[in-house]
């Protein structure tokens, strides 16, 4: 019954002004911060970790990274779709969907890929349905939510 109160981390059909990897970091890290009430500039320098780290691609579209707080005590999820795909890493991959985890600090790498595999299997399922999705605001909630449920 409370679920109909959750705040939807989630933001759609976003324009890059720099359509880039390194705008859409930014944009990224700006976000999280302003949704989870957290440092920008300590979910900066995570987010810049995590994407330096290991492209972690999901359905040829999607980019997952992950951040953590000590202000969070369990995880939180915030998908942001582009109109227009971000190249993406070295090969460019044209991603459309940014979903960036936000984890306790003591969160064990075990828990994040437990929630990336969430992910994974929840953007395989609904792959057919992605194109409509990163426009509804509406439907984009639910997939997030979907995430951490």
């Amino acid at each position: 019954m409370f679920k109909i109160f959750r705040k939807n981390h989630t933001t759609a059909n976003i324009e890059l002004k720099d359509n880039n990897e390194m705008s859409a970091l930014k944009l990224a890290a700006s976000k999280t911060a302003e949704e989870f009430n957290v440092d920008e500039q300590n979910i900066q320098s995570s987010i810049f970790a995590s994407a330096a780290q290991d492209d972690n691609f999901i359905e040829d579209r999607a980019v997952f990274m992950f951040v953590t707080s000590d202000k969070k005590s369990r995880a939180h999820t915030m998908t942001l779709t582009f109109k227009d795909p971000v190249a993406w890493g070295n090969d460019r991959t044209p991603i459309d969907y940014l979903i960036v985890g936000m984890f306790p600090s003591n969160t064990s790498q075990s828990d994040v890929d437990l929630l990336n595999d969430k992910i994974t299997k929840a953007l395989h399922e609904k792959a057919d349905q992605l194109d409509d999705i990163k426009f509804n605001g509406s439907e984009l909630n639910k997939l997030n939510q979907s995430f951490t449920d």
